[in-house]
């Protein structure tokens, strides 16, 4: 175990490093450890303690026991004042009640709305012993000057540590957690309480200093029997008490905070029932509460405290590990939630194998259009030029009787039929998203409590319409032929080319003759008075080419075989265009669809093995270390 400077030390790195841990973890969704025990302890009592706060300048004595055991009782006895209300029906206390010393009011009065290490609670300025049983949800903690509080000692009455209101018990647990030691007040009908002792193992583990305080007995009928009541309190908890006081009931003397303390002798503690039998009143030493908690050595209890404390922070399963290992389950469930959605997306990516939708292939005019740009880079540069000059001439006649025909009926069909061609991908547009959306439906009725919450929202209510009206702008801004789909057909082309080469001279010889004689046929149709283009002009040359050249023996003689070859050709190119634009719709779908998703997934899923959660797993075993 560390010497308490290492302890010190350890516990303020500990401090540190969860706080860089905790958002980390609501990253995942755990949330804070505040309610948690050992981190009451860490948080409002050791780093309080050890960074100068109100438990370094005193040692703080808090009352605590069941409902109807006359606490609040003891409390105004301790305090030699009546501080705190007393109730005789349960759970009646519901705020604790502070007293302090002269020499640390100014802090008090500094400390704002909070008191370390008390800071769950609001203070309150202390007006009357009423306050105490005021019925709020709001956690506070009434205190004043305590006029008969010796330096160095600060008392805090609390709530029941049994009540059947969950607040009170945890306003209690709160106040326990931060005290020095516990006066627990126990009667004959309370010390074997299931909840008083689960209540007093707690502190016991956290070796908590505590005086065992038997309440409300009948002296002197009831001395045989507190032997063996403290013995078996003391088995059940684990507690080794500083001390064992009786107290008498007597209710006028209560009132009166004239009630008398006698001190059960150390060697009569756990007397067997036959040695009880001599004890007698004049066994019992007359004390003051207070002189019993003023005797107390004060250095040594803060560092059983401090030890105690770090126990509890490094039990296995009570302690801090158990939030570590809570992170980092839910840090694996992001990790896999991601996986799970990255394979399904991989699966609906995947496109060796059959399409399930039925994607509009390669449009006609752009395919030619592509094949034209090939075959004019292939082009001798005299013959670019002289096509270049005619295209330029045909663009322009197009555009003009494009003007002049664009309220005919051709107009009209020719823009329906781009439409359609429109239509057909937004369709299959359509049915992709259709069909994404049932798998991840399909996704989120998994185990994953991380991938059901996430689809859920992005499956539910109005995400499809939202997600189609996003499709179609995603089609909209995609170009016809990426520049992806055009390496892949001057792929196939150049191929194509390669096992035809007699088709390619002949059509390269075709083409050179039809360049060479292009201007001479323009001349000739100008000077007989007719001006055409190169939509005009370009049967005529090839015609007189083919003619020229004796192509038609050429195609003639394999026609089958270049017609067949060509289908092929074609029909590939259909398949790439067809496999690269619903790729690449594909893709741009899923980053619109899961980029959030995968975003969160991969934050949460990178937490398991952040360089925190490592330093505060190797911190807990440091105070083992030595």
């Amino acid at each position: 175990m560390l010497n308490y400077a290492e302890q010190v030390h350890w516990v303020l790195d500990f401090g540190k490093r969860l706080d860089e841990l905790q958002p980390l973890g609501e990253i995942c969704g755990v949330p804070t450890p505040e309610k948690n025990d050992w981190y009451g302890l860490l948080k409002r009592k050791l780093i309080p303690q050890l960074t100068g706060g109100l438990n370094s300048l005193v040692l703080v004595a808090a009352v605590a026991g069941g409902t109807n055991t006359g606490k609040s009782v003891i409390f105004n006895h301790l305090a030699g004042e009546n501080s705190s209300a007393v109730d005789y029906r349960a759970s009646g206390t519901k705020h604790p009640v502070g007293l302090f010393p002269k020499n640390l009011m100014p802090l008090l009065n500094e400390a704002g709305t909070t008191l370390p290490p008390f800071d769950v609670f609001n203070v309150a300025e202390w007006t009357a012993p009423e306050q105490s049983l005021e019925l709020t949800g709001e956690n506070k903690i009434f205190c004043r000057e305590g006029q008969n509080v010796p330096d160095g000692l600060a008392f805090i009455d609390t709530p029941d540590i049994d009540s059947d209101r969950e607040v009170n018990w945890q306003r209690a647990g709160y106040i326990c957690n931060a005290a020095d030691v516990l006066i627990a007040v126990l009667t004959a009908q309370k010390y074997n309480d299931a909840a008083v002792r689960r209540f007093f193992r707690e502190a016991a583990e956290a070796e908590k200093t505590v005086i065992c305080c038997f309440n409300m007995l009948d002296l002197p009928e009831d001395l045989p029997y507190v032997p063996q009541w403290n013995r078996q309190f003391c088995e059940e908890t684990g507690v080794k008490p500083a001390a064992v006081v009786l107290v008498p009931h007597n209710k006028e003397a209560a009132a009166n905070l004239s009630l008398p303390f006698y001190v059960l002798d150390n060697n009569l503690q756990e007397a067997a029932p036959q040695e009880a039998e001599a004890i007698t009143s004049a066994s019992l030493c007359p004390v003051s509460l207070q002189h019993i908690l003023t005797e107390l050595p004060f250095e040594k209890i803060k560092s059983q405290t401090l030890e105690g404390a770090v126990k509890v922070l490094t039990d296995p399963i009570h302690g801090a590990a158990a939030y570590f290992d809570e992170v980092e389950r839910a840090s694996n469930q992001f990790a896999e939630a991601l996986e799970m959605l990255a394979g399904q997306k991989r699966g609906s990516d995947d496109h060796s194998r059959p399409t399930q939708i039925a994607w509009p292939g390669l449009p006609p005019k752009l395919l030619v259009e592509e094949i034209r740009h090939w075959w004019h880079k292939r082009r001798p540069a005299w013959s670019q030029n002289i096509n270049y000059v005619y295209r330029k001439a045909a663009s322009v006649l197009t555009f003009a009787v494009t003007k002049a025909a664009q309220h005919s009926f051709w107009a009209e069909r020719r823009s329906s039929r781009f439409a359609d061609s429109n239509d057909a991908e937004i369709a299959a547009a359509v049915d992709f998203v259709a069909d994404r959306l049932a798998q991840l439906k399909t996704l989120s009725d998994t185990a994953n409590p991380v991938l059901q919450r996430e689809l859920a929202v992005l499956i539910g209510g109005e995400s499809r319409e939202r997600l189609l009206e996003r499709a179609k702008l995603i089609l909209a801004a995609m170009e016809p032929a990426d520049p992806e789909f055009q390496r892949v057909l001057d792929k196939r082309l150049t191929q194509w080319a390669a096992e035809n080469p007699k088709v390619i001279w002949y059509l390269q010889a075709t083409d050179n003759v039809m360049s060479a004689v292009r201007p001479l046929i323009t001349v000739t149709f100008a000077l007989s008075g007719m001006a055409v283009g190169a939509h005009i002009a370009g049967p005529f040359l090839t015609d007189m080419a083919v003619t020229a050249l004796g192509g038609e023996a050429l195609m003639a003689g394999g026609t089958q075989g270049i017609s067949n070859s060509a289908a092929a050709l074609f029909g590939r190119l259909q398949e790439d265009y067809v496999l690269s634009r619903s790729q690449r719709f594909s893709e741009a779908f899923q980053r619109e669809l899961c980029a959030d998703i995968q975003s969160r997934l991969q934050e949460g899923a990178e937490v398991a093995q952040s360089e925190i959660l490592t330093q505060c797993r190797q911190l807990l075993t440091a105070p083992k270390a030595c």
